[in-house]
């Protein structure tokens, strides 16, 4: 061997040998970072919201998890670094400390999410377009020159830090000894991971995940997964028993279509109307039945809507569609089924589809839509224009005298639900004959949760927490941490309560139906069950019921478009058509608890995972039994379970075929569509 071939070789392990001391003195400071990482976040998440887990317990599991995807990262970085540093080692060593601070950073974001939402950021973040998700973080106060300059300064130091590993003592040995470590802890802990999957709640599962690893897990799944490619599926209809209605599912290029054969189960509590009547629609954002209403398990926070219900129809286990706002419209007014990212993300070009906006239009009414927020977000004016609704007014429709949400950033949501309301009012027809439909959709009560005159309503969540609830004094502290989002909820309580004291002098009034609902559970205050986020008050009242109700059967959003129209139907003689593809069935009017219904729930956008059938609810691919009141008792049925994993997987299927082929109703049936 010549000397210049000595030197090279000598060269080259030398170099990987140093490659391979300096990764390890790289890794360690990175390991510890993330350790801390996971300190900082329980102790945030414990301050910040009241729950029944140990700390220590979460902490020490979350480090085993967070070792985990540590070892994975290093794992995969290691041999990127061995084959750069043979190379271009001073390079290789920059990359890895810059990638490795980037990793970092990414965490800090990540776990600052999770400590405001209770959820880690996963594929939802994918649904949304870039103009919406800025406005999302410009509205909650975050973007701003401030924290910008924060973000860059942390980059900084967390650079400066992972630097420090150069004075760690390292020999080959002890290199070669972590990477075995390494390599031998990913082997050990995968079946773990499976294990404790199926013993933990929803929300114990998120406070152990490691955030990074569940973000980047979904991301990848997303990405590569060609599940929705998939079209096969088989028609089964619904002739049980255990169901409230039939469904003739015999349309093989049609999966949803069937008979318009619903039965009117609200004629009974109805006497006669006037002529056609006018229905009011208000969906409050974020009410949750956890704290709305009769055994609402947090206390009720709606002493207005309370009373309320004394003279309603009220149901008590009702569901709404989607664990967030995205699918409130289609669920309520469509029952229509969710496509890959919530149906409206699929505009401009929306499937033919009917929805109660599109029927009662077509049968004489004139549609309003109301909001004090941008029509614009979440595609909800493509939605609104294909129903050819006649009035949509949005922030963009106020009057000079109103005064936008007071904001963080220089940037708000738009208009405070009590403006909405009376700028609504200001402008809705009222010496009309045509019937009318009218839809008020609040937002104030929605993250950051900032509402006019703050002071006041801080008082009475004082007042109402001490004095009406009568919270033990071990309890004060842990309404506190939400004191922002319970008074959030007052607030549009007595906003609805001053829009029905306006709305009973018009003339019209008695000869009108109101539905009130939540659009799904405000998740910035811990779930009790996988299924709270979608509990939901629903409510019907009207001066021409004639008697009041408590409803214990389950009803979801998707029956409330199907039974209004039967009842309209039954009294009128409507123009409709003779096939119909809602998803949801009737309201069911049980005065003791039943499910019988079969829906999907969509918990966030591309996040298709749970679904009730009858008194069981799968969620996570764990099975649950369903009791009054919304609660869950996990159990084991290897048979139900079979059975509703494969009715959820004939959803599936249909729906990606349905939606994504325009295969929900048929040309035939667009002359119920006012556009066509």
């Amino acid at each position: 061997m010549s000397s210049s071939q000595a030197q090279i070789r000598s060269t080259f392990l030398l170099n990987l040998k140093l490659g391979f001391i300096n990764f390890w003195k790289l890794a360690i400071p990175f390991l510890a970072i993330f350790l801390i990482l996971r300190m900082v976040e329980v102790f945030a998440v414990f301050n910040i919201h009241s729950l029944e887990y140990s700390k220590t317990h979460i902490t020490l599991m979350g480090w085993v998890f967070d070792i985990e995807w540590v070892s994975y990262t290093l794992g995969f970085l290691l041999i990127l670094n061995t084959i750069m540093s043979i190379v271009y080692p001073v390079a290789g060593r920059v990359f890895v400390k810059i990638f490795l601070t980037l990793l970092i950073v990414l965490q800090g974001g990540l776990v600052f999410y999770f400590t405001k939402m209770l959820l880690p950021l996963g594929t939802d973040l994918y649904a949304y377009s870039l103009n919406d998700i800025f406005l999302t973080i410009k509205a909650s106060g975050e973007l701003n020159l401030l924290n910008i300059l924060g973000i860059i300064v942390v980059l900084v130091i967390v650079y400066i830090l992972l630097g420090l590993g150069k004075w760690i003592p390292m020999s080959l040995n002890a290199a070669l000894f972590l990477t075995v470590v390494c390599y031998a802890y990913l082997l050990g802990t995968g079946a773990m991971k499976n294990v404790q999957k199926e013993l933990t709640s929803e929300l114990e599962s998120n406070l152990l995940a490691n955030k990074s690893s569940y973000f980047y897990d979904q991301s990848y799944n997303y990405f590569t997964s060609n599940e929705y490619l998939y079209f096969d599926f088989f028609l089964a209809s619904n002739n049980s028993e255990d169901i409230l209605v039939s469904k003739d599912l015999t349309e093989a290029n049609y999966p949803f279509l069937h008979s318009n054969n619903y039965p009117d189960v609200l004629g009974p509590y109805f006497d006669e109307f006037d002529g056609l009547p006018d229905i009011v629609f208000v969906i409050v954002e974020g009410m949750g039945k956890a704290y709305s209403g009769e055994d609402a398990y947090l206390g009720s926070f709606t002493p207005f809507l309370d009373s309320l219900s004394e003279h309603s129809l009220y149901w008590k286990n009702g569901l709404s569609t989607t664990g967030r706002t995205f699918g409130v419209l289609t669920g309520i007014f469509g029952s229509l089924p969710f496509a890959q990212k919530g149906f409206m993300d699929q505009a401009p070009n929306l499937p033919l589809h009917h929805t109660l906006l599109s029927l009662l239009k077509t049968n004489g009414y004139q549609t309003n839509f109301h909001i004090g927020a941008d029509k614009n977000f979440d595609n909800v004016n493509y939605f609104l224009q294909y129903q050819q609704v006649d009035r949509i007014l949005d922030m963009a429709s106020f009057d000079a005298d109103f005064e936008e949400t007071p904001s963080k950033s220089g940037f708000s949501w738009g208009y405070p639900d009590k403006a909405m309301f009376e700028n609504g009012m200001r402008k809705l027809p009222v010496n009309i004959q045509q019937p009318q439909i009218s839809i008020f959709q609040t937002q104030t009560s929605h993250d950051p949760f900032l509402i006019p005159d703050e002071e006041k309503y801080f008082a009475m969540f004082e007042n109402h927490i001490i004095n009406e609830l009568k919270v033990s004094s071990l309890k004060l502290a842990e309404y506190r941490n939400y004191k922002n989002m319970y008074s959030s909820i007052l607030y549009v309580d007595e906003a609805i309560k001053e829009f029905f004291e306006a709305y009973q002098k018009l003339p019209k009034y008695r000869n009108t139906i109101f539905v009130i609902t939540g659009d799904h559970r405000l998740p910035e205050i811990p779930l009790a069950t996988t299924i709270d986020r979608f509990h939901v008050p629903i409510m019907i009242f009207s001066p021409k019921l004639n008697q009041a109700k408590r409803m214990h059967g389950v009803t979801s959003h998707f029956e409330i478009t199907p039974t209004l129209l039967s009842l309209l139907d039954n009294r009128f003689e409507l123009n409709l058509p003779s096939k119909v593809a809602w998803k949801g069935y009737v309201m069911d009017t049980s005065a003791t608890f039943q499910s019988k219904i079969s829906n999907p729930l969509m918990r966030n956008k591309n996040q298709l995972v749970d679904y009730i059938s009858g008194e069981y609810v799968l969620a996570d691919n764990q099975l649950y039994r369903l009791f009054d009141n919304m609660g869950l008792e996990p159990i084991i049925d290897v048979s139900m379970k079979g059975k509703i994993q494969s009715e959820f997987e004939t959803y599936k299927n249909s729906n990606r075929y349905a939606t994504g082929n325009n295969r929900i109703i048929p040309d035939s049936l667009a002359v119920y569509i006012p556009k066509y």
